[in-house]
């Protein structure tokens, strides 16, 4: 065999390897995106109950990439809780934005307002904007709180 040859066949198994490698770790990759919520159809994690308002689903991704989804803020964190749900488990935890229900964002950069005027499906009372602005205006009509950080949130529930 020629050496042009050997080196033909060197580097298509140099490709080779390189092409599984990249297969292999692309399968292990875990999503952390979230994932969309379907009104009517899905079921909350926490109690069961058909998601209906979408206003305030939510969401928890796993460290695996499991998607968990919810009706209420308040179910979610029960849920965390009564399962003993490590936060290092907890890879992304997402909530419907209260003025565009179809936008789930990142609860560590939503502004969240917690309130008895709120009436969220099991009455954990929390809305949830990705505009500081609108949560503001939010929580002065309502007469709620408008909470600093999502880990009060966390302590309140």
């Amino acid at each position: 065999m020629s050496s042009d040859a050997l080196w033909c066949r060197h580097r298509l198994g140099q490709f080779f390897v390189l092409g599984t490698l990249t297969l292999v770790v692309a399968a292990c990759s875990v999503s952390t995106s979230p994932q969309p919520v379907a009104v009517g159809k899905d079921e909350c994690a926490g109690c069961g109950m058909t998601i209906e308002d979408a206003k305030f689903a939510c969401e928890f991704i796993t460290d695996k990439g499991r998607c968990f989804k919810f009706d209420d803020a308040s179910c979610l964190f029960h849920y965390l809780h009564n399962n003993h749900v490590s936060d290092s488990t907890v890879a992304k935890i997402y909530v419907a934005d209260y003025a565009s229900p179809d936008s789930l964002i990142d609860i560590t950069k939503a502004s969240l307002v917690l309130g008895t005027e709120i009436h969220s499906p099991m009455n954990g009372g929390v809305a949830a904007f990705s505009n500081a602005k609108a949560a503001t205006s939010f929580a002065l009509k309502t007469k709620s709180i408008f909470l600093d950080t999502w880990k009060r949130l966390k302590v309140q529930h």
